[in-house]
């Protein structure tokens, strides 16, 4: 008797469990064959202006580099970094000891020229001298005298002089320093009138976006609550050697701000030229990693769905910018997306 009650019990748990499975099974089954609610969007073409971000100096349009047409000694130096000057205030001279030799040699070799063009005239008057001679010797007159005007250039170049009023912002030798020709000694910027400029560098692909006259926004850190803005002026054709960039220059409006040479400006330029772009709504985007994400297409059938994965090209307020892996004829999924898979099927709710 016992034993039958126990096998009876057996059976029951057996087609108990048998009867569970069977039924977790269907729910399953009912589970997967019911559609997702989701929504949809077609892919949109739009315009779109992304922005180029760089960074640069601020400087002064009017600074210039003066240095010395001769090498030599630096005899003096009168001026020092971050001091006003006023124009045709002497700054700086090399010993002009071998300098002045040079001018005193050239002037006595003009003034034997002009003895000698003298004496053979006369000769040639007399019929002592031939023409060849003459002209020899007139040849010789001009010779020295390009010999002096060159020494009495280089003499006056010698000495540095401020070209208008301004300031000095770099200094860059020493009294008793050996130069050689064209060395810059000081840094130069004229006063009155600013022009204040932003020098960077760009990639080839932000390059050959911009034109000149495309408008930009300048930040400061010394005036972080300020938006200053700036216009493209110049863009080099050729690319720096050493950076393999492109320098810009972009003319800056002080706004009445004191600005100063050297602050380090945060630059946003918006180019004037516009790139077509395929649009998708944020929220379609699912699985982003930097520049890769995925997204849900609808099918042809209208009731499955296929994961693609896509490149993102840049994020524009509430849209994504899509440069691979989508066509301008897709249909996406952008509401229930999170609840899908590849097998789902879904019911348009639009």
């Amino acid at each position: 008797m016992k034993t039958r009650l126990y096998t009876l019990i057996l059976l029951a748990g057996i087609l108990t469990i048998l009867y569970g499975c069977s039924d977790n099974q269907a729910k399953e089954n009912s589970t997967a064959d019911t559609p997702v609610i989701v929504k949809t969007r077609h892919v949109s073409t739009q315009s779109i202006t992304e922005p180029i971000i760089t960074s640069g100096l601020l400087a002064s349009k009017k600074e210039v580099k003066l240095s010395f047409k001769t090498g030599g000694i630096i005899a003096s130096i009168s001026v020092d970094e971050g001091q006003t000057v006023r124009k045709g205030q002497l700054l700086a001279t090399l010993n002009l000891t071998e300098i002045n030799a040079q001018v005193k040699g050239a002037e006595q070799n003009h003034e034997k020229a002009l003895r000698d063009v003298g004496r053979i005239k006369n000769l040639y008057a007399d019929s002592a001298a031939t023409l060849e001679q003459v002209q020899n010797a007139s040849t010789g007159l001009e010779v020295a005298a390009a010999a002096l005007q060159s020494a009495r250039f280089n003499q006056q170049y010698s000495t540095i002089y401020a070209p208008e009023n301004g300031q000095i912002l770099r200094r860059f030798s020493e009294t008793g320093e050996q130069v050689t020709g064209g060395t810059p000694i000081f840094v130069f910027a004229a006063s009155g009138n600013e022009q204040w400029i932003i020098r960077t560098g760009v990639s080839d692909r932000s390059m050959v976006r911009l034109t000149t006259g495309d408008k930009a926004t300048v930040q400061f850190d010394a005036y972080p609550n300020t938006d200053f803005t700036a216009t493209v002026t110049e863009i080099a054709q050729i690319a720096d050697p050493a950076k393999g960039t492109f320098e810009i220059e972009l003319r800056v409006d002080a706004q009445g701000k004191k600005l100063a040479t050297g602050m380090v400006a945060k630059v946003q330029i918006t180019p004037s030229q516009t790139q077509a772009s395929l649009m998708v709504p944020i929220e379609a985007l699912i699985e982003a990693d930097g520049n890769q994400g995925y997204v849900y297409v609808l099918n042809s059938d209208k009731q499955t769905v296929k994961k693609l994965p896509v490149k993102i090209a840049g994020i524009y307020d509430s849209l994504v910018g899509i440069s691979e892996g989508l066509t301008d004829q897709a249909t996406i999924i952008t509401a229930g997306n999170h609840y899908l898979t590849q097998d789902s099927k879904v019911k348009i709710v639009n």
